[in-house]
């Protein structure tokens, strides 16, 4: 519905009609009575001197781990005004872009309008539109041959974070397989999270970001602050307002590096080096905090110098026995002996000794020998990194020395190599060595949002009957692709397909392969192509009763209040597991409604936060309620550190003892080294950032925002001289995966040799092919004793560049 506006800002009626015909059009769509004729629901506004007008209340996007609130305004039925809801402290009366171009994106040229039905070969796109029932009968039909033939567990039901929370129940009333193990930004904390009590979730920080306010120090490493947390972006300006020393690590120079007080670029993959040379600088010089070491870290424990065993009271059968039960030991030097951790506050840190004819030292003690053996000095971090040495040492000291201390990173750069678990293991490292953790200002992880770092209450869950369990997945979800003997269905909630399998050449042959696929998302994108049944979506504006959701994040319990009724032949996402549920059978399992969910959720909830609260209080407060406490900088993930193997940071991970990392040994990247052989045919490293105009593939077709970007590659100008290239020519990039084909912009904050595109492109905007054409799918050796499976290597890919 791009086009011409008005004076006022509004789509004018000309274009609007116009777009929605040629909507209609590509999906073969133009006779359906209803859907696009001024007649139906896109018939014009009469002009009216008292437009009818209305108000209502909801919550935006949870994949970008925002918390807005929205208030909406709907004159004459059209959604004509987004903006913060008014009934929020200012502070969290928050807005960006993407939420201000739901004006437009709800009437978005690419939603999918009516239930759809493969006729072509699958990934053609070739639909016709369907009824609502044939679509369910289908599904049900499909689904049920599946189970006849190859058992429950053959069908997969999956979506991507924002829609999957959505449809909470519809994988376990199925008996279905999940989506576990998926790979995606996952890396960091495979090395971090055990250290800090989160070995199963992704990795948080252990304060909210509010907290950078009291920090001297800040380092921000592979994360682009400034615009993937758009609205939480104000802590940033806080810090440095308060006088926080801001330094941005990044191979580019991103919107976060120009603000920052310097900005130090790095060569691809290697942050890992740079942490693990800033140790050796840090013990060097005696920077670190021993006090915090020998009482909340595990650097006094003592360790089997042969075998790399933690010593402990008792034998030990498994490494994740917890310390309360069986405690480790240190080494008490006023006694002479090693005593339990519990008892003992002032344990070695260094030093040999004997105990029971075998040889002991302090992990502290072993890490200092693992950095020496394998020469992890300044000078190599800086020929790894291609950092000067002495901004490595300026850096270690400021870190160190300046505190309190913040280090954080983010979900999409470092944290997508085969090497980013040693990563997120040295980053662990570094903050335990300095003291840098659960203190004022001294936070280490990942900051982005205020839905996984903020204060938040739990929600009851429906109850559900005992047969609803999901089934036990075969194996990890990329894995599925090539080895699954059992998935032979697949409902997909959300653009799956694009976003979370890299290299897509495989990807399509899997698809292909499988017995059945229903896709049921708002926008037509490219994994949509693959169904054999498409149902469509509302979006967070629609509903068909006074509410669809709860969402508790950053402080506060949001509502999800019906602004629109749904659009075209959409149905809200409660109706929609409703429809599938009750065809297979299982209509009762399910809430009877949204409303009637959502009051349970609340009323039934047993966290203290929500003491006292209603649904209607809830919607008398327009749709937002401040919970106790969410006012104050949530430094709660003191309370992860408890959940740990000891109940401290734990720095030594025995688990990886069988792959020599149970301290961190740094690896090259898989394809972006300096010096691979490869680079002689693909010379350039290929990334794929996160921007501020997209949530992964979400907002692609969004027309507003296409005014300001449409898909391209970043390109040093450099590189595009040798190449002959001019500013907009379309390229193509390959390597021996794939291709794809799009504009090319010449733009200086590029790092020479490492071209960028945006992720979640969609197919259909750049030019030909898609990003994961290109990307690398190769799985870490270590995946097996990887808490949460291995990270895909996305970024980890090499490509050559030539004109179109």
């Amino acid at each position: 519905m791009s086009g011409t506006e008005s004076s006022q800002g509004a789509v004018t009626r000309r274009t609007f009609l116009k777009g929605a015909g040629a909507a209609a059009g590509a999906l073969g769509l133009a006779g359906v009575a209803g859907m696009t004729s001024a007649g139906g629901w896109l018939a014009p506004a009469e002009a009216n001197a008292k437009p009818e007008e209305h108000v209502a209340y909801t919550f935006h996007q949870n994949h970008c781990t925002g918390h807005c609130s929205l208030k909406c305004t709907v004159r004459d039925g059209r959604l004509c005004k987004v903006e913060p809801n008014d009934a929020l402290k200012k502070r969290y009366a928050t807005i960006c872009m993407r939420g201000v171009s739901e004006i437009q994106h709800v009437y978005s040229s690419e939603r999918i309008q009516t239930p759809l039905k493969r006729v072509g070969e699958r990934g053609s796109g070739e639909f016709v539109p369907v009824s609502w029932d044939e679509a369910i009968q289908t599904i049900k039909e499909e689904v049920e041959k599946v189970w006849d033939k190859y058992g429950r567990d053959a069908l997969v039901v999956a979506g991507t974070s924002d829609v999957k929370v959505r449809y909470p129940h519809l994988q376990k009333v199925l008996n279905a397989q999940n989506d576990g193990r998926t790979g995606i930004d996952l890396g960091l904390g495979n090395g971090y999270g055990p250290m800090f009590g989160q070995a199963s979730n992704y990795t948080v920080g252990t304060a909210d970001s509010r907290d950078w306010v009291d920090a001297k120090t800040i380092i921000l490493t592979s994360t682009n602050f400034l615009e993937t947390s758009l609205v939480t972006a104000k802590t940033f300006f806080e810090a440095k307002e308060a006088g926080a020393d801001i330094t941005v690590i990044d191979t580019q120079f991103s919107t976060t590096a120009s603000k920052a007080n310097r900005w130090i670029p790095i060569e691809p993959g290697t942050d890992g080096a740079l942490f693990l040379g800033m140790i050796t600088h840090i013990i060097d010089n005696g920077w670190q905090d021993e006090e915090t070491m020998r009482t909340a870290t595990s650097f006094p424990y003592l360790v089997d110098v042969q075998t790399g065993a933690l010593l402990r009271e008792n034998p030990v059968e498994k490494t994740d026995q917890p310390g309360s039960e069986n405690p480790f030991l240190v080494w008490d030097p006023a006694a002479g002996a090693a005593k339990s951790y519990l008892e003992c506050s002032t344990g070695a840190l260094e030093g040999e000794y004997q105990i029971d004819g075998r040889t002991y030292a302090p992990v502290f003690e072993m890490l200092k020998r693992s950095q020496k053996e394998h020469g992890y000095t300044v000078a190599w971090a800086s020929e790894k990194t291609t950092i000067p040495e002495e901004t490595i040492k300026d850096l270690a000291y400021r870190y160190a020395c300046v505190k309190p201390a913040t280090l954080s990173f983010g979900w999409g750069g470092s944290n997508n190599y085969l090497n980013s678990d040693i990563c997120g293991a040295a980053m662990g490292i570094i903050a335990a060595l300095t003291g840098n953790f659960n203190k004022r200002g001294a936070s280490v992880g990942i900051h982005i949002g205020g839905v996984y770092n903020g204060i938040s209450a739990t929600l009851a869950s429906w109850p559900l009957p005992a047969s609803a369990k999901a089934a036990k997945q075969e194996m990890a979800s990329y894995r599925m692709r090539t080895e699954s003997k059992k998935v032979h269905a697949y409902i997909a909630m959300g653009d799956m397909f694009q976003q979370h399998y890299a290299n897509m050449n495989v990807t399509r042959e899997w698809l292909k392969s499988l017995d059945f696929i229903a896709y049921i998302d708002i926008y037509h994108c490219d994994s949509a192509n693959w169904a054999d049944i498409i149902l469509p979506a509302c979006t967070k504006f629609e509903a068909n009763e006074r509410v669809e959701s709860l969402k508790s994040g950053y402080g506060h319990l949001l509502l999800q209040e019906k602004v629109l009724d749904p659009l075209f032949e959409s149905k809200t996402d409660s109706e929609i597991e409703r429809l599938i549920a009750t065809a297979l059978g299982y209509g009762d399992a399910v809430p009877p409604s949204a409303e009637e969910f959502c009051r349970y959720q609340i009323e039934h909830a047993t966290d203290k936060k929500l003491e006292g609260m209603t649904l209607d209080k809830l919607i008398e407060g327009q749709g937002v309620y401040l919970l106790p406490g969410g006012d104050e900088t949530n430094r709660a993930f003191e309370s992860r550190i408890k959940k740990t193997v000891s109940g401290r940071v734990d720095v030594y991970n025995e688990k990886f003892i069988s792959v020599g990392q149970q301290l961190p040994v740094y690896e090259d990247p898989d394809e972006v080294y300096v010096g691979n052989a490869m680079r002689d045919k693909y010379p350039l490293q290929f990334a794929s950032g996160r921007t501020k105009f997209h949530i992964h593939s979400m907002f692609c077709d969004a027309s507003w925002i296409q005014d300001f970007y449409e898909p391209f590659m970043d390109m040093n100008p450099v590189d595009m001289t040798e190449r002959g290239l001019a500013d907009g020519d379309v390229v193509e990039v390959f390597n021996e995966r794939g291709r794809i084909k799009i504009k090319v912009r010449a733009n200086n904050a590029i790092r020479p040799g490492s071209p960028r595109v945006y992720e979640g492109n969609w197919s259909k905007y750049t030019i030909e092919g898609n990003a994961q054409d290109l990307t690398n799918d190769k799985l870490s050796p270590r995946e097996e004793i990887l808490s949460m499976g291995t990270s895909i290597a996305w970024q980890d890919c090499l490509v050559e560049v030539r004109k179109a």
